[in-house]
């Protein structure tokens, strides 16, 4: 997916906001309200863009006077499917998250899919600033390393992360995920590849022994407390039988290596 919008230098020039942490609100604290535009709306417009195999488009909608613009995606495929988005944007509101952009299931065309609010900001391939507070945006990767493993994402790569105007971690395109990865991708206690690396904005280092994770303990316990009830209920209109299960699997994945980190987590209150 294909969501660039180079940010000027009035958008990172000049005083430098600090990132938000973990804990903060949302980037979207009317997430409802952009919820229902989405779904209720009308497409005016769709566009082309990109050439990857999705083949999302970039779609206009107008409602009582207003225009916000959106990712429609309708690729139906076991391994890439637009119910994936939709599934990783309620996983994010059950975890309090507030990275994925508001996504909802929309018919367009005929066709069932998915349209994600269109979100402004440049993707960490074409990110050459450097963030205000380090020590923020690694908590904010820890999060984004942490979620991609529960939700088994096997395409996070540069170009489908995004940092907003205000230096926030947005994670689009998660068509994705939801397989049947049974195991944890992103071994926080690893040496770092060259793409962690420059997720992690330092440089590539083969005897790195473990990044330096952040988690506040509030959500930890968000993650540790994920029910299947929950789960069925959040997410079972789009992930359903042994995949949904294996969430739940790498739930427990997680929650182990958590508690074979110890301290190394540096989990904390905020």
């Amino acid at each position: 997916m294909i969501q660039i919008l180079l940010l000027g230098l009035v958008l990172f020039g000049g005083v430098r906001p600090s990132i938000a942490s973990q804990d903060q609100e949302s980037l979207w604290p009317n997430a409802a309200e952009i919820e229902h535009f989405l779904k209720k709306a009308k497409v005016t417009e769709r566009v082309k863009i990109g050439t990857g195999v999705t083949k999302p488009e970039k779609a206009t909608l107008e409602m009582d006077g207003q225009t916000r613009h959106a990712i429609l995606k309708k690729v139906d495929k076991k391994h890439d499917n637009w119910r994936y988005e939709v599934a990783a944007y309620h996983l994010d509101k059950l975890l309090g998250l507030g990275m994925v952009p508001p996504t909802v299931e929309r018919n367009v065309g005929g066709r069932k899919g998915c349209l994600q609010l269109w979100v402004t900001g440049v993707t960490m391939e074409k990110y050459e600033d450097t963030p205000p507070d380090t020590e923020a945006w690694r908590r904010q990767i820890s999060l984004m390393w942490l979620f991609d493993d529960l939700i088994g994402n096997i395409d996070r790569h540069l170009n489908n992360a995004m940092i907003s105007p205000e230096y926030r971690l947005m994670l689009i395109d998660n068509s994705k995920s939801f397989g049947g990865t049974r195991r944890l991708l992103n071994d926080l206690n690893g040496p770092g590849t060259g793409t962690h690396a420059r997720f992690w904005m330092i440089p590539y280092d083969e005897n790195r022994q473990r990044y330096p994770t952040n988690y506040s303990a509030d959500f930890v316990e968000r993650v540790r407390g994920l029910t299947k009830k929950q789960l069925k209920k959040g997410l079972g209109r789009y992930i359903w039988g042994h995949n949904r299960g294996l969430i739940l699997k790498r739930q427990q994945m997680i929650i182990e290596r958590l508690n074979e980190m110890g301290t190394a987590v540096m989990v904390h209150n905020r």
